[in-house]
């Protein structure tokens, strides 16, 4: 679908490159995002892949690059239609623009959307504004959509509505997407695959699996509360101690044992979790987790 290749971006007159060697693939039908902080090169890399941007290396496609916007197509953070089109109009416009065989009706009733149909844009909610973006670009079956920042600004509910409409997208029709997003657990939700960003570089990539195996020897932890009758003498695992609270890390098939040595011990308030992507990419940026999994 996709192959970055040794890219290498610097804008003009800037003394470093935005963007150095960084090299990925898109495969057919999958979900990949892109993370790091702000001016890690997320958005440069975006541009370079729409050839919006002279770059170093190569970056090929699955398709004749000369029908580039027909194949791949873009939805920002922030999506702005026209003040008093409705959404049948703005559905409408779109399929002739791009000569497709859809009708408004069935593409708004594929995003829960058709009883919006004659409701002007403005008056829709940030939510339902993302959702009929979303539809938009699926209009005229691309290969591959990037959504930046898709769902900043969304309240919680609204946000799980877009990831929950991504993933019908994405197993009806089978678009590949390439996200970027600072939200880690919607990161850990969506994608097969993860490229992790560092100052224009790529720093790690791979499956949530791999990366939180790779930040985590043990990933699992688990916590309890100890008082003056808890039985060191008797706890079979390296542990670490704030206070009355002890933590100790372990494989996810030690978990029963885990937890019946810490309740036998004298352990109380016992808690097992889960290393999560969150804490895997904040433990790479340098960023050390306490028992609660809070940066300290």
């Amino acid at each position: 679908m996709l192959n970055v290749q040794d890219v290498s971006i610097r804008y003009h007159k800037a003394d470093k490159n935005a963007v150095t060697k960084a090299s990925f693939s898109i495969e057919d039908n999958s979900i990949v995002s892109i993370v790091g902080h702000n001016g890690a090169g997320k958005s440069t890399l975006i541009q370079a892949i729409m050839q919006n941007l002279n770059y170093a290396g190569s970056i090929t496609y699955g398709f004749n690059k000369k029908e580039l916007y027909k194949h791949i197509r873009v939805q920002t953070q922030t999506s702005t239609f026209e003040k008093n089109a409705k959404v049948k109009d703005i559905v409408q416009l779109y399929i002739e623009l791009l000569d497709s065989r859809e009708t408004v009706d069935e593409l708004l009733q594929s995003v829960q959307m058709l009883p919006f149909k004659n409701s002007y844009l403005e008056k829709l909610s940030g939510g339902e504004k993302q959702k009929i973006a979303v539809l938009l670009a699926t209009i005229g079956h691309p290969k591959l959509i990037i959504l930046d920042e898709l769902t900043t600004g969304l309240d919680v509910m609204s946000r799980r509505m877009i990831w929950d409409l991504l993933g019908k997208i994405r197993k009806e029709k089978g678009v590949s997407m390439l996200l970027t997003s600072h939200f880690l657990d919607e990161v850990e939700y969506l994608s097969d695959y993860v490229i992790v960003l560092e100052q224009g570089r790529v720093k790690l990539q791979g499956t949530v699996p791999d990366i939180i195996n790779n930040a985590f020897a043990m990933h699992k932890l688990a916590t309890c509360l100890v008082d003056s009758s808890f039985s060191f003498s008797s706890l079979k695992y390296a542990y670490k101690q704030q206070s009355n609270k002890l933590m100790i890390e372990y494989k996810e098939e030690d978990e029963k044992d885990v937890f019946d040595n810490l309740k036998i011990c004298g352990g109380y308030d016992i808690q097992l979790q889960k290393r999560t992507f969150e804490d895997a990419f904040l433990t790479m940026i340098g960023y050390e987790l306490d028992e609660k999994g809070d940066t300290k």
